[in-house]
């Protein structure tokens, strides 16, 4: 269960690091955190993967 406690903040840290550094535009909203906290570090791939293709976010 920590496990899934620390990968939940790691996604959603790794969220607002990439805001900060990487892409400026990624929105953050209920849904990217929402992704990111169920996800983790996959769902905050995926989100970064769908932004830099210009498929969603």
């Amino acid at each position: 269960m920590i496990v899934f406690l620390i990968n939940a903040i790691l996604g959603v840290v790794l969220l607002f690091l990439t805001n900060l550094v990487l892409a400026d535009d990624i929105p953050i909203n209920i849904i990217t955190i929402l992704i990111c906290a169920i996800g983790g570090v996959i769902g905050w791939v995926v989100i970064l993967i769908l932004h830099l293709l210009g498929v969603a976010f």
